[in-house]
């Protein structure tokens, strides 16, 4: 959307009511990704399924509700409020120029930050009866894989987000700097601050990450979030 003009995206409403919403978070990614890595995943996933399927874009969200990251230099987290605030009037803006499906593509998978997305999403919901809304779960969309091409779930800038960064921006990626950890916080009790049990930022092994990994995981991604949409429009037509 952000390289088109009013006009441009006047015209193109003729053609779709559905636009994807890529969400992301400006987070530590370990010493081998860089603090775009979510928006990054999220908007290059969300111009693919686009050219796949023609619907629209927005520009990225930058800033997400970042917790356990926080205190790693170069985190900019926003509060659960603010991200719920920002997605209400978004989702509004939107709705405005008669877009009635709307896609979340979360990037960053921190728990409160899809719960603020799930909770604006509900007050949208409430608000407006001709309004579809879907957030697009990446790890669910991932048991989906072949066995035997990854060795871990999605975890934080380990095996799955370094082979798909490797696929989308491989010039942001320091494979030489990668490494595995899997740190151990304590169980039930709430964490002040994670470098007290984590080093690098990662959890998971990002050694193991490859092009051809990313490759298979971005296929994947792509053709099942385009169904995904294309159901969602079958439906909303009805």
């Amino acid at each position: 959307m952000e390289n088109m003009t009013w006009k441009d995206f006047e015209e193109k409403l003729r053609n779709t009511k559905t636009v994807l919403i890529p969400f992301g978070s400006t987070e530590e990614h370990g010493y081998h990704l860089p603090l775009s890595t979510d928006y990054h995943v999220a908007y290059e996933i969300a111009k693919r399924v686009s050219e796949k399927t023609d619907v629209l874009v927005t520009p990225p969200i930058c800033y997400g509700v970042c917790r356990r990251g926080e205190s790693f230099p170069g985190t900019i987290t926003i509060s659960f409020d603010t991200l719920r605030s920002l997605t209400l009037d978004i989702v509004e803006s939107l709705y405005s120029h008669n877009l009635r499906n709307i896609v979340l593509l979360p990037g960053h998978l921190g728990s409160a930050q899809l719960t603020s997305l799930e909770i604006a999403c509900q007050e949208s919901l409430k608000k407006h009866s001709d309004l579809n809304l879907v957030i697009i779960r990446l790890p669910e969309i991932l048991k989906k894989l072949p066995a035997g091409i990854i060795d871990e779930q999605f975890g934080h800038a380990g095996e799955v987000e370094t082979s798909i960064m490797l696929a989308l921006l491989p010039q942001l990626v320091e494979m030489k700097k990668a490494v595995s950890e899997i740190p151990s916080f304590p169980p039930h009790h709430l964490t002040r601050d994670a470098r007290d049990f984590m080093r690098s930022g990662i959890i998971g092994d990002a050694t193991n990450a490859t092009l051809q990994k990313g490759e298979a995981i971005l296929e994947l991604l792509i053709s099942e979030i385009s169904k995904i949409i294309e159901q969602f429009e079958n439906k909303s037509l009805k």
